[in-house]
């Protein structure tokens, strides 16, 4: 299949072996998703962008160690500063075409800005299995709703200080088994930030996800409401850490941040 190049890039940071890794693989050429599954499992992060130009548009899919995702931020806006910064792409745009439609990545202040579409999240009422995991009590739980376009769990918590905290028993969280089910957001209000949030999604195998663009277009519209604003800043707070700017507009959430290449090499195929 020839040699193709190969990237891993740390994104919403500007400081390496923060935020979230990514894999990028640039290819010239179409692959098998069996070749993609088996390089994003070499690369064993939580996602791997496989970018391909196709005229004025690129597109674009991501694969996890276990399987493909229909939407990922944290590696299209690596992909993105890939093209941007590394293949000489020259127009300040991108449009990548996925599972999940159109998306859109631009250069901005505040590094690279993506362009998501919404995820409406709707009351409802917390599995055992996944409660009992997190090892919390009802009364620290302020709304527990679903996200049926990302199909995630979204917690909201009463205490911030909650959030660092929480070690999730991911045997007990397994126990409960839906199809298509791909995590669990747990948020809260912040102190620098707007708000604050962690990311576990064992179903797709990454227990726990360091920085999650797709989780911030579940809490735009969640924390939009609660706020009463449009534009919030936003902090993952993972071990690694990582932060964007969010804002909402109608049916769009854009997400904003920064990247660092961490290395780039080769795969020959």
């Amino acid at each position: 299949m020839g040699k193709l190049k190969l990237f891993q890039v740390d994104s919403f940071t500007g400081q390496m072996f923060k935020g979230n890794p990514a894999g990028v693989c640039i290819l010239t050429h179409d692959i098998p998703a069996e070749t993609m599954q088996a390089i994003a499992m070499e690369m064993n992060l939580s996602e791997t962008a496989f970018v391909r130009r196709e005229g004025l548009e690129h597109r674009l899919r991501w694969f996890t160690p276990t399987n493909e995702v229909t939407l990922c931020g944290h590696a299209t806006l690596a992909a993105a500063h890939v093209l941007f910064n590394h293949v000489g792409l020259k127009a300040h745009e991108i449009k990548f075409q996925t599972k999940s439609g159109l998306l859109m990545a631009r250069k901005s202040t505040g590094g690279i800005t993506l362009d998501f579409p919404i995820g409406n999240p709707e009351p409802t009422t917390l599995p055992e299995p996944i409660f009992d995991s997190l090892g919390i009590a009802h009364i620290d739980i302020e709304a527990t709703l679903f996200c049926r376009t990302r199909n995630k769990f979204l917690v909201h918590l009463k205490d911030p200080s909650l959030i660092p905290e929480i070690k999730p028993d991911f045997g007990r969280m397994l126990e409960y088994q839906p199809s298509e089910l791909i995590g669990v957001i747990i948020t809260a209000k912040g102190e620098k930030h707007d708000f604050i949030s962690r990311f576990f999604a064992p179903w797709v195998g990454v227990n726990e996800d360091p920085v999650t663009g797709s989780s911030h277009t579940v809490l735009a519209p969640y924390w939009s409401k609660l706020l009463g604003k449009t534009k919030m800043s936003a902090y993952q707070a993972s071990k690694r850490g990582g932060e964007m700017a969010v804002e909402l507009k109608g049916e769009r959430v854009f997400l904003t941040g920064k990247a660092v290449t961490v290395f780039e090499t080769e795969i020959d195929l």
